[in-house]
């Protein structure tokens, strides 16, 4: 998991430095060639700090990766009490994810001894906000899951939620193989299709500042046609006291 020295910087240029770059296309003085792109979504306050949503996208245009950001003292003077901060979208979006909600974790949740350890749970909504909100757990529809074909490998189904959807684990994740959990990937389901990605980071595993890519596994049949992670992206950017958690490496599946 951990890379060296070269390794860290060669993401940090590739993916941090970006950030720098301007919001809307550019061309290059004497050439014809667009330069890539970064739009972000408006500022929310988290804690002492702030965080907000961008998309970087290649030189033709299409999405390379979607993400957020929070400053470092985001991680001080959050609540007493789980909250729950939603994160819109650049207004110029075209990716399949509607809306980010950033979630933390006061003292975890269970299973006992897997994810009790305060946490954030990120995720990545495919539906728009108003259609997650209208979600409850009287609602029949969060119990049909997707075809057995689309469900990716060693993932097993586990609680739901409201407002959210089924939650699904990860068995081979280190964290229920004795292990202490650090971060992990969950889907979500509704009505029979995956509705969200969730990265789930621990908050000791995020101050130790590290960058990281780790796999993201990868769903059977889908339900809509776009841009897939493979990976996703834990990056501490030094200078701008600043994380970045981010779905990378994206695929288009149809």
């Amino acid at each position: 998991m951990f890379k060296t020295n070269f390794l860290k910087t060669f993401r940090l240029l590739s993916i941090g430095s970006v950030l720098f770059i301007i919001a809307s296309c550019s061309k290059n003085e004497g050439t014809n060639e667009q330069v890539p792109a970064i739009s972000y979504g408006e500022f929310v306050a988290v804690g002492n700090g702030k965080a907000r949503t961008y998309i970087s996208k290649n030189r033709d245009g299409s999405v390379k990766q979607v993400g957020f950001t929070f400053t470092e003292d985001a991680l001080d003077g959050l609540p007493a009490q789980n909250a729950e901060f939603s994160l819109p979208m650049p207004a110029d979006n075209q990716s399949l994810i509607k809306h980010i909600s950033f979630d933390y974790s006061v003292l975890g949740h269970g299973p006992e001894h897997v994810y009790d350890v305060p946490h954030f749970d990120i995720h990545y909504y495919m539906i728009t906000e108003r259609e997650r909100n209208e979600i409850t757990l009287e609602d029949p529809k969060i119990d049909i899951l997707p075809p057995a074909a689309s469900i990716p490998k060693n993932y097993i189904p586990g609680p739901n939620q409201a407002k959210m959807g089924k939650h699904w684990f990860d068995t081979t994740s280190h964290e229920y193989h004795g292990k202490d959990f650090t971060s992990t990937f969950i889907y979500g389901s509704y009505n029979g299709k995956f509705i969200f990605m969730e990265p789930m980071i621990a908050i000791d595993y995020l101050k130790q500042k590290l960058n990281v890519d780790l796999p993201v596994a990868k769903l059977g049949t889908i339900s809509e046609t776009g841009l897939y992670p493979q990976t996703y992206s834990i990056l501490w950017e030094k200078e701008r006291r600043e994380y970045t958690i981010a779905l990378t490496n994206l695929v288009l599946r149809q």
